[in-house]
């Protein structure tokens, strides 16, 4: 992220995995110093018995789309996962809001092997 004033993030899905743990997808978010919102989708993994969690890894960001209009300028960089389908073949279809003005889909390396 770039330098930034405030950093938070949010879960979006939860997927059982094969082990019994949880792959989560959702979205880590910063604001930098002029205030512009900067989104990007992710995903880590929890053991529900002991309740470690793995490191957060970024899946993708706003320059994995097509250039299109934002809501607002200061929306540039914002994408907000909005599903994953896992198609077992060790794809995955990611959907995502982006710029808080379109929708797209794309096809990713499935993010949750690596958990199971």
């Amino acid at each position: 992220c770039p330098i930034f004033l405030v950093h938070y993030r949010g879960a979006n899905e939860a997927h059982l995995l094969k082990n019994g743990h949880v792959g989560v997808l959702g979205h880590i978010a910063c604001f930098d110093s002029e205030r512009n919102k900067h989104y990007y989708a992710m995903v880590f993994s929890i053991n529900p018995e002991t309740c470690e969690k793995t490191p957060m890894k970024i899946i993708a960001v706003r320059n994995d789309f097509p250039r299109g209009p934002g809501k607002r300028p200061d929306l540039e960089d914002v994408i907000f996962s909005g599903g994953l389908i896992r198609l077992g073949n060790g794809r995955a279809i990611l959907s995502v809001g982006v710029s808080d003005a379109e929708a797209y889909r794309i096809e990713i390396p499935d993010p949750f092997i690596e958990y199971e």
